[in-house]
């Protein structure tokens, strides 16, 4: 049985997926370049695990950036719990929390990341061009849905 649910980031299955996540990603990219766990804790962040069975295999936040834009950020799911319908399960539930809001929402990945740009097109998402840090990086992708 799939499940998404609101979660503290520094729960023992948040800490844990944010661990699970880094190391992927210094895997894929040498580093991990990612949002600091410590900036879940800022206010108005919103944080949502995924549980399979259970077991939490997946998670994703929405950071506020702009008034009415949030960021994605942190969006993952374990490899031994992918193709479950975790990842569509994990935005689905960002963008139903962060609808009422944000009129937009945007985010940022990488090209070593087919299947997290495959998932971003399949819920809708279009490409846009990269802003701040990600504005010149030729490994980085960007991505918009209105709300």
């Amino acid at each position: 049985m799939l499940e998404v649910k609101t979660i503290d980031p520094f729960s023992n299955d948040g800490v844990s997926l944010f661990r699970r996540l880094s190391q992927e990603q210094i895997d894929r990219y040498g580093r991990d370049g990612g949002l600091p766990l410590a900036e879940l804790a800022k206010p108005g962040v919103i944080f949502v695990a995924g549980f399979l069975d259970g077991a939490a295999v997946g998670c994703g936040a929405v950071v506020p950036l702009e008034a009415d834009t949030g960021e994605l950020s942190r969006i993952f799911v374990d490899s031994s719990a992918r193709r479950n319908g975790v990842g569509a399960a994990v935005m689905s539930a960002l963008e139903a929390r962060a609808a009422g809001r944000f009129k937009r929402l945007v985010l940022e990945t990488g090209v070593s990341q087919p299947e997290s740009i495959a998932l971003y097109e399949k819920c809708g998402y279009r490409s846009i061009p990269c802003w701040g840090k990600s504005a010149d990086n030729p490994k980085s992708r960007c991505y918009e849905k209105c709300l």
